[in-house]
């Protein structure tokens, strides 16, 4: 595996998989601990092999950072659980009140990865909406339901869940890809 990509996996994916573990081998609290190092870490490493930091992961990490945090200092697990609830279902109501104007209000997140005509972003958008408030409200059933050791196995679900959903994705973005994008509706950049 090629070092950019082995570092790209490692930024998205380490501290979700390092929290998931630590969970089930140590202490729920210290997992958390850990989780909002290693996101503040990633965004750091992203940065500097980037040189710019793009929006998504940057929310993602304020959220984890922030509700991580208060974890920790409270020793409460439920903030960084509910974390998932208020986010997913903060982006579906603004995902679904775009798509109700009419407009794919990922575009101006991701308009630098993928190129797809203004349906392919509509409907890219809509999906999404409906993923993030599943989401939203399977977390909220399990959160209420069960104890922060067994919530996170719903966790590991809900992101296998969430990856397997974002590459199914592609199909739309090779359907709806613009003539100068890649097969798979990727934006080609060109190398300097």
């Amino acid at each position: 595996m090629p070092l950019k990509l082995f570092l790209n996996l490692a930024i998205e994916f380490g501290p979700i998989i390092a929290f998931l573990i630590l969970s089930e081998v140590g202490n729920f609290l210290f997992a958390t601990l850990i989780f909002v190092i290693l996101t503040a870490a990633a965004l750091i490493v992203g940065f500097i092999e980037r040189r710019e930091v793009a929006w998504f992961p940057l929310i993602v990490a304020v959220t984890v950072i922030f509700f991580g945090t208060l974890t920790v200092v409270f020793k409460n697990p439920f903030y960084i659980i509910i974390k998932d609830t208020l986010y997913n279902g903060a982006f579906a109501l603004i995902l679904f009140a775009g798509c109700f104007r009419g407009k794919g209000l990922l575009e101006p997140l991701f308009r630098g990865l993928f190129a797809m005509t203004e349906k392919g972003w509509l409907v890219l958008s809509y999906r999404w909406a409906v993923m993030f408030a599943l989401l939203a409200i399977s977390n909220e059933i399990v959160r209420m339901n069960v104890p922060a050791e067994q919530w996170v196995y719903y966790k590991g679900l809900a992101t296998l869940a969430t990856i397997t959903f974002s590459l199914y994705q592609f199909r739309l973005s090779k359907k709806e890809r613009l003539p100068e994008s890649s097969p798979w509706g990727m934006r080609i950049v060109e190398r300097k």
